[in-house]
């Protein structure tokens, strides 16, 4: 097993070993990864709330590093820690107190004008091309990269849409488990969306701008007390973790459609009714995070294994969400599943998505467009175009559509 969960090829359909996982060896050390693997709902929820399972478990790789590549690192380091201050307990209690008032359903229901006129804007000009749309490349990336950028009050033209979204595709190999190179492209990227949202920040000092921006400098966030920089760390983390799911959940969600055509009537044929619950099937069948993990502080037994207390934890959100224990016939897309809300595609705990309200707009307006103007699109290839990460990752790379569905 231990070579399967390094094997690319596993990765474009994990679940029979996922499966045999869950009932063989539900917590286990896999030597390649160096790393444990928890594949069980029930322990993948409680390791998500555990307070020994460290959230900030990325730095390790840097940690490990020579010297002189961990000082070439550094503002890496410093960013990525500085997410939501989430690498202090007490710090992310303050950063939520502040800022999560902001991301209510009420509050996010009134961005649905905005969010729909980005998508009318998007699908304009790719049809003004003619062909088959990429849907991936031409409307999800770009909408979500839209959506996140004019709710931190730093709206991109579209040649800044392209630079952020070659960043914060850089900065994702941070999250991969990436090699020393991976790292480094991370870092480029991360200064290169600081250098797009240092004069949105100086604007938003200055009383002049809007947004998330405008609260992380105004009087709401004194108790943060940021700095220039520590606000630019927080405008990336709303860029990557924002974006970058949002517009995977957009495209995974489309192609289980086209591969499920019984359930895409099922949406259509009730008014879009069902389609908050098919989102959140959507995220339990295929959600964009595969795997997060965590780093034991102190030792955790858990199934009778024994963490030790520096190990990192692999918790596997897609295999939690097939879990048989939990999900009746989890195998099969069912929009009309009665306990699809218990995916934890968000997680759950003091790290949750807190974004969550604002990614379910973006699915209402993404899908009612789509499904509603284009009842007959279908696929333009025979064959998604998956491309996968480490680990047990995969997301498409692009999603070539006929809208009118003629070949």
């Amino acid at each position: 097993m231990t070579s399967q969960l390094v094997d690319p090829q596993l990765y474009l359909d994990p679940h029979s070993v996922l499966r045999e996982m869950r009932t063989t060896c539900p917590v286990y050390f896999d030597d390649h990864l160096e790393s444990w693997v928890v594949t069980r709902y029930d322990d993948v929820v409680a390791c998500l709330k555990d307070p020994r399972m460290y959230v900030v478990e990325e730095c390790k790789r840097v940690d490990a590093l020579p010297q002189a590549r961990q000082a070439e690192l550094a503002p890496l380091r410093r960013i990525f820690t500085e997410w939501g201050g989430r690498s202090v307990a007490s710090d992310h209690d303050v950063f939520l107190r502040v800022v999560k008032k902001y991301f209510t359903p009420r509050r996010m229901a009134g961005r649905v004008g905005t969010i729909q006129r980005l998508m009318d804007g998007l699908l304009e000009a790719a049809l003004g091309h003619g062909g088959p749309v990429d849907v991936v490349n031409e409307l999800a990336h770009p909408l979500a990269m839209s959506v996140v950028c004019d709710l931190l009050g730093a709206p991109p033209s579209r040649p800044e849409i392209d630079r952020l979204l070659r960043a914060s595709n850089a900065i994702s190999g941070l999250l991969e488990m990436g090699e020393v190179e991976q790292l480094q492209r991370s870092q480029e990227g991360m200064l290169d969306v600081v250098d797009y949202l240092r004069p949105h920040i100086a604007a938003a000092r200055a009383g002049r701008g809007s947004g998330l921006l405008s609260v992380l400098t105004g009087p709401d966030a004194e108790r943060l007390d940021y700095d220039d920089d520590q606000i630019a760390a927080q405008g990336i983390m709303f860029v990557v973790v924002g974006y970058h799911t949002t517009a995977n959940l957009l495209a995974n969600g489309l192609q289980l459609l086209f591969d499920h055509p019984g359930q895409r009537r099922a949406i259509v044929e009730c008014g879009f009714a069902n389609l908050p619950n098919a989102f959140d099937e959507m995220m339990r069948f295929h959600g964009p995070v595969s795997t997060i993990r965590r780093v034991a502080l102190s030792d955790v037994v858990l199934r009778g294994e024994r963490i030790t207390a520096g190990d990192t934890v692999v918790l596997a959100l897609l295999a939690a969400n097939r879990d048989e224990a939990v999900f009746d016939r989890p195998d099969e897309f069912l929009v009309d599943r009665p306990n699809a809300n218990r995916q934890v595609g968000f997680t759950v705990g003091p790290y949750s998505c807190m974004g969550q309200a604002l990614a379910r707009l973006e699915g209402q307006v993404f899908f009612t467009t789509l499904l509603s103007r284009f009842p007959h699109m279908a696929p333009a290839d025979p064959q998604p175009d998956w491309t996968v990460f480490r680990p047990l990752g995969r997301e498409l790379r692009t999603q070539r559509v006929l809208l009118d569905g003629r070949r």
